[in-house]
This record gives C-alpha cells, sequence and structure tokens, in this order.
C-alpha cells in the first residue's frame, strides 16, 4: 500500500512503474522512456538504435536507450552508473524528447557515469543512456531523489575568487585591447552545471574601469567567455567533486580560466545574446568574423589609460542559470587594481581581489564621501538589480559638482534613463556623460545619451525609446555609465529614478528609484504658507499679514524687506506670485 500511494503522489499509474520495473529495461524510443521511480535498474544498449544525442562523451552518433522519472516534489536528482558498466557509458538529463538538456556526463566514475538535476514537482525528466564513441554494453542506472537545496543563501553559488592574471594584444587604430584570468568558486551547497556544447554553463564577462577627477567610469567591456570543463580545484575551500565530473563544479571548488584563455576570440560570443536576469541564452553563440586583434576582447581607447592620477580597476563577472534560479545572482562580480606603466605596456595586478563586489565599491573604497545604494526590481520572475553611486563636491564658488556612476548588475530590461526633480531655483550646468566603448559586432548603437534639465527634473534619456530602435544606446547588464552636471545649490535626500528600456510583463514596474544626494530647492517666497504649493492660500495668507492678522511662522508682511510695511511689499509679493515663485 505504501508502494501504491508513493507511486500516486508521483503521479504516475502503478501498472506502468512496475511494467518497467519487472524489464529492468529501457525503452529504445525516447517517445516510449521507461517510467521508473527510485532505484537500481539493469539494461543494455546492445543490440539499440539512436534517438537523440548528447553534448559530451562523443556520444552524438552512439547508440541509447531510455528512462523517464517525475517527482510529485521539488527534488535533487542523481542518475548513475556507478555502481556497474560493462561500457563506457555517457547519461544525458532532458527536460522532453528533442528539449533542453539539463546535464551531461562522460566520466565521474573511471569509464561510467553521473548526473544531477533539480527536477521540479510534477516535471517529468528524460534519461539518456550511450555509450563514448558508439560503445554499447549493459548497465546498472541507479536514480535517487534527494533534497533539494532550498532558495535563496543556498544552492549553486558561482563567485570570482581571483583575478589572477592580465593580457595585452596588438593595438589598433587607437583601440587597447585585454583579457583577465577569472578564477570562478561555488560557494554554494550543490553543484553547478558547466557543460560544454551546449547552454548549461556560465558565462563570463570581463571589464575595465577608472577613477580620474572624482569621477568613476567604466572604459571598456568585452564579449563574453562561454564556460565548459570545469577542474574542480582548492582555491575557496575542499572541493567536493561533483558527481558530474568536469560537468559541474562542486561545492567549495574552483575552476581557474586565465588571461589567456578568457581572451582567445574564438571562446567568447556576444553579450548582447545573454539575458542576465535569468542566465539564459542560445546555444552555439552568433560567431561573426573576427575582424582584428581587438575583437571581443576588453577594448579600451588608447586615450583612455595610463593617465597621470588616475587608478584602474579590471573586473570579471559571471552569469549562470543556476545562480538565477537559486537567487544568488548579485554577488558573482568580483574587481582588483591594476597599475599603467606607460598607455602601451601590459598592466600589473596590485592588491588583492575584492570577492563578490562589483567594481563601483572600489570608488566608495577609496572615497568615503561616495555613496552606493542597489536599485532593485523584480522581472521574469528574479530580482534585477542597479547599483547607483554618487559624489558631491563644494566647488566653493557656490556651485556644487554631482557627480553619479549607474552600474547594471544583471537587468536584461536594461536602463533608458536617469532622472531627478528639479527643485526651484535650481540651475543646472556643465552636463557630463561617459558610455563605453562599444564592440562593432554588437547590433547596439553608441548615441550618446540626451540632457535635459529645461522643466522639472534633470536627467538624461538614450536618443531613442525601445519601440523606436530596440538597439538604441541602453544601459545593459555589466555596463556602467556615468553622469554629472554642476549645480547652484547645495545637496539634500531625495529620489533619484532609472526608466526601464525593454518592456515588461503585465504588472511589472517600468522604473526604479532609490534616495540618494540630489540639489535642493531655493525657497520659495510666494509659498507663503508653506504648503509646498504657491496658491490663492498664500495669497489670502499674505493679505491677512499685510493687513495686520497672523502671519505664518517665520514670515512677515515686509516682503521687500526695507523695515516698512507698505504698498511695496504688495507689489512685490504679487509680482512673486504671478511668476510662480
Amino acid at each position: 500500500m505504501m508502494k501504491m500511494n508513493v507511486l500516486r503522489l508521483a503521479g504516475v499509474t502503478a501498472l506502468a512503474a512496475m511494467a518497467g520495473q519487472a524489464m529492468g529495461q529501457a525503452s529504445n524510443s525516447c517517445a516510449t522512456a521507461t517510467l521508473i521511480t527510485p532505484g537500481a535498474y539493469n539494461g543494455t544498449t546492445v543490440g539499440s538504435t539512436r534517438d537523440g544525442t548528447g553534448s559530451c562523451g562523443n556520444s552524438n552518433s552512439s547508440p541509447d536507450v531510455w528512462y523517464r522519472i517525475t517527482s510529485a516534489e521539488r527534488k535533487q536528482l542523481t542518475v548513475t552508473t556507478c555502481a556497474a558498466a560493462g561500457f563506457d557509458t555517457v547519461l544525458s538529463l532532458f527536460t522532453a524528447c528533442g528539449g533542453t538538456e539539463l546535464a551531461c556526463n562522460d566520466d565521474a566514475c573511471d569509464l561510467k557515469s553521473s548526473v544531477s538535476a533539480i527536477i521540479e514537482a510534477g516535471q517529468t525528466i528524460y534519461i539518456r543512456v550511450a555509450g563514448f564513441g558508439g560503445a554499447t554494453g549493459t548497465f546498472t542506472l541507479t536514480a535517487t531523489l534527494g533534497t533539494a537545496p532550498p532558495p535563496p543563501s543556498t544552492g549553486p553559488d558561482i563567485i570570482v575568487g581571483d583575478l589572477p592574471n592580465i593580457s595585452r594584444y596588438t593595438p589598433v587604430g587607437g583601440v587597447q585591447a585585454y583579457a583577465v584570468g577569472t578564477t570562478s568558486c561555488n560557494a554554494g551547497d550543490a553543484p553547478v552545471q558547466w557543460t560544454s556544447g551546449n547552454n548549461q554553463h556560465p558565462v563570463i564577462g570581463q571589464n575595465m574601469y577608472r577613477l580620474k577627477d572624482g569621477r568613476f567610469e567604466q572604459i571598456g567591456a568585452s564579449w563574453v567567455k562561454h564556460g565548459f570543463a570545469s577542474l574542480n580545484q582548492n582555491l575557496c575551500g575542499s572541493c567536493v567533486s561533483p558527481p558530474g565530473g568536469g560537468s559541474q563544479l562542486g561545492v567549495n571548488c574552483s575552476d581557474p580560466y586565465d588571461s589567456g584563455l578568457n581572451g582567445s576570440q574564438g571562446g567568447l560570443g556576444p553579450r548582447s545574446q545573454i539575458n542576465a536576469t535569468t542566465g539564459a541564452f542560445p546555444y552555439p553563440p552568433a560567431n561573426p568574423s573576427i575582424a582584428d586583434t581587438t575583437s571581443r576582447r576588453i577594448r579600451v581607447l588608447t586615450t583612455d589609460v595610463a593617465n597621470a592620477g588616475s587608478r584602474y580597476f579590471v573586473e570579471g563577472h559571471y552569469i549562470a542559470a543556476d545562480d538565477a534560479t537559486w537567487g544568488n545572482g548579485l554577488n558573482n562580480a568580483s574587481w582588483r587594481e591594476i597599475t599603467f606603466a606607460s598607455a602601451n605596456s601590459t598592466p600589473a595586478l596590485t592588491g588583492t581581489t575584492r570577492r563578490r563586489e562589483a567594481a563601483i565599491f572600489a570608488w566608495r573604497e577609496i572615497d568615503p564621501s561616495v555613496t552606493i545604494v542597489n536599485a532593485d526590481y523584480v522581472g521574469s520572475g528574479e530580482t534585477a538589480r542597479f547599483h547607483v553611486g554618487a559624489k558631491v563636491t563644494n566647488l566653493g564658488n557656490g556651485t556644487w559638482k554631482y557627480t553619479y556612476s549607474v552600474h547594471n548588475m544583471n537587468s536584461d530590461r536594461a536602463g533608458a534613463s536617469f532622472s531627478m526633480p528639479k527643485g526651484n531655483g535650481v540651475l543646472a550646468t556643465n552636463p557630463y556623460f561617459k558610455d563605453v566603448i562599444t564592440h562593432p559586432d554588437e547590433p547596439y548603437n553608441g548615441n550618446d545619451w540626451i540632457f535635459n534639465a529645461s522643466g522639472n527634473s534633470i536627467g538624461w534619456s538614450t536618443d531613442q525609446t525601445f519601440a523606436q530602435n530596440p538597439n538604441a544606446n541602453a544601459l545593459r547588464w555589466g555596463m556602467m555609465y556615468t553622469y554629472e552636471f554642476v549645480a547652484n545649490t547645495p545637496p539634500e535626500t531625495g529620489a533619484v529614478t532609472i526608466g526601464l528600456f525593454k518592456p515588461g510583463a503585465s504588472g511589472e514596474v517600468n522604473s526604479v528609484s532609490v534616495d540618494l544626494p540630489i540639489p535642493s530647492a531655493v525657497p520659495c517666497r510666494a509659498d507663503f504658507d508653506g504648503d509646498g504649493f504657491v496658491d490663492f492660500f498664500d495669497f489670502d495668507s499674505f493679505v491677512e499679514c499685510f493687513e495686520g492678522g497672523a502671519c505664518p511662522p517665520g514670515k512677515t508682511a515686509d516682503f521687500d524687506g526695507d523695515g516698512f510695511v507698505d504698498f511695496f511689499d504688495f507689489d512685490a509679493f504679487v509680482a512673486l506670485f504671478e511668476a510662480g515663485c
């Protein structure tokens, strides 16, 4: 009876499950895959034909057989042939026949295999058993359903454990090219998929920044390196070898990609294909021709490097679907300082890697007067984040310089505008805008954002909306734009707003706001009753005060300040009232 209840909970019929167990042999066809429950099953691929493909173990053309399994609860499925197999096995897990491959493994235990994936409640996962290079033979397949680690603090959690080296390449036409080595670590408590040949692996962005004249600016960005086999080393702790071997990054394990590998142009794909909020991307990536030595690498204008009095930084940034699924996609960037001897020299790494911090936090570490806040919203069921930094400098002549940097950590919807209210009497001049040098093979244009301070707000926006041009110069993921202006009033705390570029789903926000220093308003003297509005209540209040009645606290009918209350005061008030302030 217990067995029947388990089968009902799994959403399957007892008859089908018992028949599959009695046979012990998987189906030759995915469409009729044998339904199993957790347990051990003897089978063979001898005499079978090929009905699918696998991304690992040279198994695309190998004969295969199929099982399927369903769970009533969210579980971690592990499937292995480690108990016994008479040939070099290859295991793959799929969402459906012809669906997405969740995991693939060739050699986890000698020549036998083991794979793991999360199975959601009510989901069916299809199991392909094949052999390396066409090999066939007998096997014992063991399937287990373990407790899946709950989000958000556990589960897969990729971080950048180290930025160990940097490479420089031959410049072309005033553009330098670099690559940064990245060593990743799994700080979670479950393996991360690291499968080559499909989209079940992380991608890695590389960036360069400069601190100059109080401004923190991004000066370069690469395409993304696509991960492949993991070496499962021990940089970040005692590595727990994962069941998937090199197709997974185990708990506490690390995987090094040096700068030469991250700079290998053939292994880099467009950022534009990556949804950084969900970690999804198509595979294989687009592969336009490589134009020159700067293509796909960190491209930086020669005029932006080795500037006197400047400091420089590099950043590695991993994006992975596993991280997004477990709510851990907001701590997977790290930074490190570099130094330049000259514009035409390879920069040198200095200091240590600051783990789990985007490079914008170097600005605050060096200059404590900088404020940095997170601007979060929920999109696609996941949290997306912008980092917003602000610095206000008193120029000593009755003006203040307002400098802001906005870093898009993982928002696929991107940023279309950056703005703040403009209070009464505020004058905003000397606007400055800095974006990132474009990659010619990406579809986005590089048009500067447009500054506007003529109405009731101060801000910048793209020159085209998403509806007008989906490839306008929006603030895409992994990018940081810097904005600056000079104002005639000191700072106060107020809302700055990032308008989102891509439309969201029904009910999702179109902007996100946070409190930061902004220019304060000049007090409006025509607001005589002090309620924040200029209206006839102010007129009535002034008249009452002028005629000798009650005056609002701190107010006087001597509006022109000459020491007398007369019609000159009345005229002065009316003039400001009619002007709106």
